[in-house]
């Protein structure tokens, strides 16, 4: 008699991706409310755990997680699990880093749109019965050098594709991985060197994952090398920012403006970072780069087949 294999997913996901499990015959039980003390409790039951970005896969949690074999994070980046446990203890880490490309990549082209067009700041003052035509006179995509930080990978190479070939921009890219061959494909310039682009650059946008090497990867000194006036996106993780400098910079004018979809704490509740996100000239949104229908329906169902095919073969 074969055991049922048992997943627990502890976040909202699409719900094709459970059906789709359930048909391969697992016992799927999903809770998206679970909490770390829950968790910590019933993990020991299941052999597989799904998550997104709410649940923290611990030591604590690995190590209570007997019959573990499988954590799954459906979306890009690990920093929610405990890697180096997770391997320690054997335990297999998936993801689904391509599902989000297309999502994300349009959103930063999104954010930058709103930056230089001034649409946030045009919205919000029509709905308060102002008519500030003089105030947005803005400027064209074609017109700006976009910088690609972590130009390698999917998302950045996508966000340089759409700025180059969609709105007809120069791009810029870099990464610490050669990329020349996907970069040459799509008229992408590689600078070798980060403060080469910082100095070049009328906006530059961030698609690195966040790891140690990447904490305040851009910091006082980078935005001091940056043009007066550039623009900054980021989509990726808050943290790969020096997010006071970050302020300060957008304080003293030497930066013309931030799009933001991360934070350094998530809902921001830092009186700096509150300060930060309230100045007319940076946009927010809810870390919803991956927030799509599409992407999380391929999320959750790329996730559903990498499992079937763990357990399955």
């Amino acid at each position: 008699m074969v055991c049922m294999i048992r997943i627990l997913i502890c976040d909202p996901i699409h719900p094709d991706g459970p059906s789709i499990m359930r048909n391969a015959d697992f016992d799927v039980i999903e809770n998206s409310t679970i909490t770390a003390d829950q968790l910590q409790t019933c993990i020991g039951d299941f052999d597989a755990v799904v998550v997104r970005g709410r649940t923290k896969i611990t030591s604590s949690v690995l190590n209570a997680g007997v019959k573990l074999k499988v954590v799954a994070r459906s979306g890009v980046g690990l920093d929610n699990i405990d890697v180096n446990t997770a391997k320690a203890k054997g335990i297999k880490i998936i993801s689904t880093p391509a599902a989000p490309t297309t999502s994300v990549a349009e959103l930063t082209i999104g954010l930058m749109l709103g930056l230089i067009r001034k649409i946030s700041y045009a919205d919000r003052t029509i709905k308060e019965g102002k008519w500030v035509k003089t105030e947005l006179m803005g400027s064209e995509l074609k017109s700006k050098t976009v910088g690609i930080i972590g130009a390698a990978g999917r998302i950045g190479l996508e966000v340089a594709r759409m700025a180059i070939q969609g709105f007809g921009s120069k791009a810029m890219g870099y990464d610490v991985i050669d990329f020349r061959e996907k970069a040459q494909q799509i008229g992408l310039v590689i600078v070798d060197d980060l403060d080469e682009l910082l100095e070049q650059c009328d906006i530059v946008s961030i698609h690195v994952p966040y790891l140690p090497s990447t904490h305040h990867l851009l910091n006082e000194k980078s935005f001091s090398r940056m043009k007066k006036g550039a623009l900054l996106v980021n989509a990726s993780r808050g943290d790969i920012i020096d997010g006071q400098a970050l302020l300060a910079a957008l304080k003293s004018g030497k930066l013309g403006g931030a799009g933001l979809d991360v934070f350094h704490k998530e809902p921001p509740v830092d009186p700096w970072e509150k300060d930060l996100v309230s100045l007319p000239n940076v946009i927010c949104t809810a870390h919803v780069g991956a927030q799509t229908a599409e992407c999380q329906r391929l999320e959750s169902t790329q996730i559903a087949d990498q499992l079937i095919q763990i357990f399955r073969n």
